[in-house]
């Protein structure tokens, strides 16, 4: 295996796992869930049931950790989506839940639509570099109590690959676990082929919610790979040095780690950390900042010291166009987790801070991957890619072009791209100039008219029906009362 990126030695990594373990026996997290309060109490944690304030000896943070899973795999709707997880393969899924879309031919942002979700997903579907789908956007027609529950439905819909979540609160998960127990046949069928896989954020600092901790709970019941996603932002609601946010963010995830494993031993887990800058400036977070990158390639370190696999925010930017900014903040931000080895790379189709959605950064970033891929893999030395005896051979003043060492490398050692454009400037100017961004949209245009998503069967598909209308009868009209 090639040896990988470390921000951190052993030492500061085991300095930070101390530092966090030292936080949840000294101070603690508050709990706010009865459920996971008493999963708690009852493994031997020290517990303020006033103030809902939980210490957490280490042996327990250490029995938990011992308890979670080896490899496991998520599964597509069509198996040859599955994703095995294992340590050395690395996938990647789409920004999820943007509010906007960009029109780039209008120049301005605006709402999501039902449609504009099924377009995006499709289109997702077919993109060989980002092998997860997701709620990319929520859609902005369906009623906002149950826009999470409706997104998911035409995600599964419109995507034969596995689907990453979030959802607003538990009632509306366990909706959504109905809608993907349906696809797969029942609830027991699910935990044998998950479907989906549940996001999870704690509260920065060291809160988790009731609704958050009741989430953890009932994911791990049902047995769904959890990301556990703390978002810490270092300088606002962590410690400004990118030290003391990566202790906390570890101890934010050690509690729910923790919570999971006690609702159900061996759970999977993805350390899905997405630690971030704020600019003192504006007060935003500044997800396109190198020190991003850095922190989660920490993050995947320390993901790797407990033997859990990772999901990072790969490809992050703050801009709001389509532009150099976009190009170079995805680029260094994602780069730098990856060679770090992270297992999932987030960020596909986000700009403006993960506010708004792109269909043609969607296919852009289908083709940063594909270049991130390459650095990964790195370069491959041997006899025969050594080439000492074809450069022999060749001799001073010769060329390559035609030997078959060449027609036999060329393709597996150089990435061809099919969006940028490599050509003189003469044979540009003759096919119209274009830019990447009209490259891409004409590539996501093609593949609306020619990719075809097998559907849904016609009795899951009205089962969905079934499913959305209990969901909007029962979430709006219980939470307007």
């Amino acid at each position: 295996m090639k040896s990988r990126l470390s921000i951190l030695s052993d030492s500061e990594i085991e300095a930070i796992h101390r530092s966090s373990i030292r936080i949840l026996e000294r101070v603690g997290a508050l709990v706010r869930s009865p459920r996971a309060l008493k999963l708690l109490v009852d493994a031997g944690a020290e517990v303020d049931p006033a103030r809902k304030l939980v210490k957490v000896p280490s042996g327990l943070v250490q029995e938990c950790l011992r308890k979670h899973t080896g490899s496991f795999t998520l599964c597509g709707r069509v198996r040859k989506n599955d994703l095995p997880i294992i340590d050395g393969r690395m996938y990647t899924h789409p920004t999820g839940g943007c509010l906007n879309v960009l029109d780039v031919k209008a120049a301005r942002a605006r709402t999501g639509t039902t449609r504009d979700l099924q377009d995006l997903t499709r289109v997702l579907d077919a993109l060989e570099n980002i092998h997860q789908s997701g709620m990319l956007i929520h859609v902005g027609d369906a009623a906002p109590q149950v826009r999470d529950i409706h997104t998911v439905a035409q995600v599964l819909r419109n995507s034969t690959k596995n689907c990453g979540l979030t959802a607003y609160g538990v009632r509306n998960l366990e909706y959504i676990v109905r809608l993907a127990a349906a696809v797969v046949g029942g609830i027991e069928e699910l935990r044998k082929m998950p479907l989906i896989r549940c996001g999870i954020s704690p509260t920065s600092p060291l809160e988790l919610s009731e609704d958050v901790a009741d989430q953890l709970v009932t994911s791990a019941t049902y047995g769904l790979p959890v990301d556990i996603l703390p978002c810490p932002l270092a300088g606002g609601t962590s410690p400004a040095t990118l030290a003391g946010t990566l202790v906390q963010q570890n101890a934010e995830f050690l509690i729910s780690h923790v919570i999971v494993q006690l609702a159900n031993p061996a759970n999977p887990v993805f350390y899905a950390a997405r630690p971030f800058c704020m600019d003192m400036r504006t007060g935003v977070s500044a997800i396109g900042a190198v020190e991003s990158g850095m922190m989660s390639a920490a993050a995947v370190q320390l993901a790797r010291y407990y033997n859990i696999p990772s999901d990072v925010y790969g490809l992050g930017t703050n801009s709001k166009i389509l532009d150099e900014q976009t190009a170079f903040e995805k680029a260094m931000v994602g780069l730098l987790p990856a060679l770090a080895g992270a297992n999932f790379l987030s960020g596909a189709g986000g700009i403006d801070s993960g506010v708004t959605y792109s269909l043609e950064q969607l296919v852009i970033d289908n083709e940063i991957f594909h270049l991130i891929f390459r650095a990964v893999r790195g370069i491959d030395v041997n006899s025969d890619t050594l080439a000492a005896d074809l450069v022999e051979k060749i001799g001073p003043g010769g060329h390559f072009l035609g030997d078959e060492h060449t027609r036999r490398h060329y393709l597996s050692e150089h990435y061809m791209p099919t969006l940028s454009n490599r050509t003189a400037r003469t044979e540009w100017e003759k096919v119209g100039s274009r830019d990447i961004v009209s490259a891409a949209r004409e590539k996501a245009e093609r593949i609306l008219r020619e990719h075809s998503v097998e559907p849904l069967d016609r009795d899951v598909d009205k089962e969905f029906d079934t499913i959305l209308a209990e969901a909007d009868k029962e979430l709006t009209r219980s939470r307007l009362a």
